[in-house]
């Protein structure tokens, strides 16, 4: 197969609504050797056409965080400093992409990080439909995770009432520090 053919698979992917594909989804359409194949995916990496994930996932650019990880990730949310910066509760930018699932805890590193972390099943909720954590629930993935709120936060455009609410599902050390993290503020 040409680049030409490549891009017009690509395009079908995208006219499909897909922009996130396994390797084996290349594999059913090429039949050329295996190790042929990395070289396609590199030149079309080289040419932009594609962005690499993590072994084996590929993204047709432009591709949103959210809409990688609901396909590479489906049982995880993103929280922690990058939901946190999402929702503009802190200012500096944040390379590693953190989630939170209720499986094992691990770092996939490509031309993204992503830092996994485990929850228990009782403190898996509060994110929407694109597994963006609410930022209350960030803040408090935050807290329980690093054990600390990060600094600089602009705490007052988190809504207090559900992240009182939220914190009470959380242990008693966690909600202590919401509750000192508010009186230091208000």
């Amino acid at each position: 197969m040409s680049i030409l053919d490549w891009i017009r698979v690509l395009e079908d992917f995208k006219r499909r609504g897909i922009k996130v594909i396994h390797r084996s989804a290349l594999e059913a359409i090429y039949r050329g050797k295996d190790a042929s194949l990395s070289v396609v995916i590199n030149r079309l990496e080289k040419k932009g056409l594609v962005k690499r994930i993590t072994k084996n996932w590929i993204c047709i650019p432009p591709c949103e965080i959210w809409e990688i990880v609901k396909v590479v990730f489906p049982t995880a949310y993103i929280s922690l400093e990058w939901a946190l910066h999402y929702h503009e509760i802190i200012d500096q930018e944040i390379k590693v992409i953190t989630l939170v699932w209720p499986d094992k805890t691990r770092v996939v590193t490509n031309t993204y990080t992503f830092e996994i972390h485990k929850i228990s099943k009782r403190l898996y909720f509060g994110f929407n439909e694109k597994n963006i954590a609410d930022p209350e629930k960030a803040l408090l993935d935050t807290i329980y995770i690093r054990k600390k709120p990060p600094p600089e936060l602009n705490i007052e455009l988190l809504n207090i009432n559900k992240l009182l609410n939220y914190a009470e599902k959380f242990p008693k050390k966690v909600r202590n520090n919401v509750h000192k993290l508010i009186k230091e503020q208000f």
